[in-house]
C-alpha cells in the first residue's frame, strides 16, 4: 500500500486533467514577472538590491459525470534570483480530490492528492532554503447502506501517506477506520453519529507511533443563506510506549451569504500531529507558517478563522476583513506556539479591464520551550494595479512591504519590493 499511494499522485493529476480538458468547467493562467528588491538577503545589517524573477502556471477544473466527479486546482512556481541571494527553487501547490461512483451507489472509491509549501524551522524567514513541501495522498473506499427513508450507515477506510521534501522524520503512513449514521432530521438539517479509530506509524521514528480514536455527533443546517454545523465529542491519542492523552473535541463552522456580504466562522479543538497538522486545507492566513511541523509529536490543536467580504460601500468595490487564531500544544514535548493576526483587503474596479487592490497583514508568533526567544511579528503590505487587454492578457504593477520584527536581531529585517507581470487566463 504504501508503495502504492508513492506511485499515484502523478497518475492521478495526470487522470484528473485529462478528463477536465473536455469538462464543463477548466480555467487557468499563465504568469511571468520580474521586480527588483532592496533587501534581498531580508537582514537588518547586510543589503543587497536584486532582481527576481518569477513564472506561474496555475490550473483548476471540474468534471461530472453519473459515474464519477473530480476537481483539480494546482499552481506551479518558478522563482529564479540574479544575484543569488536564495536558492532557485520550483514548487507546486494544489489539491485534486476523484470520486469513482455516484451518492446513491452501494459502494464508491475516492482518491486525494495535495501538495503544500511549509517553513521548514518555524522561527526562521522565509526563504527558500527555509521551505519544505508536504505532500498527501489518499486512498478512500467507502460502503453505504440505506436503512430507511432518512437514516444511512456509512463504513471507510482510508489509506493515506504523508511525504516532505526535506524533513523525512516526519514522514507517516497511517490507516483510518470509520463508521458512521446519517439521520436527515428535516428538508434542511441532519445528524451525523460518527466514530473513528486510526493507527498512525512514522516511517522514520518509530517511537512516535500512536493510536487515535475519536467519536463525534454532528448537527448540520443548509438553509438559503444560512448554513452551520456543530460537532462535539471525544478524542484519544495513545502511544506504543503507553503515554496517553484524551480531550473534548468540537468542530463549528458557519457560514451566511447575501448579494453585498459574504461571512465565515471557523473553530475547531482537536488532537492533530507534526506529520498531518491541517491536512494541507487553506485557511484564511495567507502568511508562511510551518503548521506544527517542527518536531516529531501530536498536537492539541484549537484553531478559529473569521472572514467577511461585503461590497456594501459601492458595486465596485469589494472590502473584506479576516482574522485567526491558532494555539498548538505539543503533548510529549514542552514546545507551544501561538499564532494569531488578521488582515485587511480593499479592491476597487475603475473599469472592466482596469482594477486596484491594497491588502494588508499582521502576524504575531510567539513559542514557549526550545523556540522560547524567538518570537516575532510579521507584517506585509501588496498594492496591486492591473491592466487587462487582447482579451484575456493582463499587465500588473505592484509593491510588497515586508516588515519582520524579531527578538532575534538576525531574523529582523524591512523589504520593499518593486515589480510588474504579464499574464494570460484561459
Amino acid at each position: 500500500m504504501k508503495q502504492f499511494l508513492r506511485v499515484k499522485p502523478g497518475a492521478l493529476l495526470l487522470s484528473l486533467m485529462s478528463g477536465m480538458a473536455s469538462a464543463q468547467q477548466l480555467s487557468g493562467h499563465i504568469s511571468a514577472s520580474s521586480g527588483e528588491s532592496d533587501n534581498a538577503y531580508k537582514s537588518e545589517t547586510n543589503v543587497l538590491t536584486e532582481r527576481q524573477d518569477s513564472y506561474e502556471i496555475a490550473l483548476a477544473g471540474e468534471y461530472n459525470n453519473q459515474f464519477l466527479s473530480a476537481t483539480a486546482e494546482y499552481t506551479g512556481l518558478d522563482q529564479r534570483f540574479a544575484e543569488h541571494s536564495q536558492e532557485d527553487k520550483r514548487t507546486l501547490d494544489g489539491s485534486a480530490s476523484l470520486m469513482l461512483g455516484a451518492p446513491s451507489d452501494p459502494v464508491d472509491l475516492q482518491l486525494k492528492h495535495s501538495r503544500h509549501t511549509l517553513l521548514s524551522a518555524p522561527d526562521d524567514i522565509n526563504i527558500t532554503t527555509n521551505q519544505d513541501e508536504r505532500e498527501i495522498v489518499s486512498i478512500i473506499p467507502r460502503v453505504k447502506k440505506r436503512i430507511s427513508a432518512a437514516d444511512m450507515l456509512l463504513a471507510s477506510v482510508d489509506f493515506t501517506q504523508i511525504d516532505f521534501t526535506k524533513n523525512e522524520l516526519n514522514n507517516s503512513k497511517r490507516t483510518t477506520a470509520a463508521l458512521s449514521w446519517l439521520r436527515r432530521a428535516s428538508k434542511v438539517s441532519s445528524i451525523n453519529l460518527q466514530a473513528q479509530q486510526s493507527d498512525i506509524n512514522f516511517d522514520n521514528f518509530d517511537s512516535a507511533d500512536y493510536r487515535y480514536t475519536n467519536a463525534v455527533v454532528v448537527y448540520s443546517t443548509q438553509l438559503r443563506n444560512l448554513s452551520y454545523s456543530l460537532a462535539v465529542g471525544y478524542n484519544r491519542s495513545e502511544r506504543d510506549s503507553g503515554d496517553n492523552y484524551g480531550s473534548p473535541t468540537y468542530a463549528v463552522s458557519t457560514g451566511y451569504k447575501t448579494a453585498l456580504h459574504s461571512f465565515k466562522l471557523m473553530s475547531s479543538k482537536a488532537i492533530t500531529d507534526s506529520s498531518m497538522g491541517n491536512g494541507n486545507i487553506q485557511g484564511v492566513n495567507q502568511n508562511p507558517i510551518n503548521d506544527g511541523s517542527f518536531k516529531v509529536d501530536q498536537i492539541d490543536r484549537i484553531n478559529t478563522e473569521l472572514s467577511w467580504g461585503t461590497q456594501i460601500l459601492c458595486i465596485k468595490c469589494t472590502l473584506g476583513f479576516s482574522l485567526h487564531q491558532n494555539r498548538d500544544d505539543y503533548l510529549l514535548l514542552a514546545d507551544e506556539g501561538r499564532q494569531e493576526g488578521g488582515s485587511a483587503s480593499f479592491a476597487y474596479a475603475f473599469s472592466e479591464n482596469i482594477k486596484a487592490s491594497y491588502r494588508a497583514s499582521d502576524m504575531k508568533q510567539r513559542f514557549v520551550g526550545s523556540l522560547i526567544g524567538r518570537d516575532y511579528d510579521y507584517k506585509t503590505q501588496r498594492l496591486d494595479l492591473g491592466i487587462g487587454f487582447a482579451e484575456s492578457f493582463n499587465f500588473r504593477i505592484f509593491m510588497e512591504i515586508e516588515d519582520r520584527d524579531s527578538d532575534d536581531n538576525d531574523r529582523t529585517y524591512n523589504e520593499e519590493f518593486v515589480g510588474a507581470a504579464i499574464s494570460y487566463s484561459f
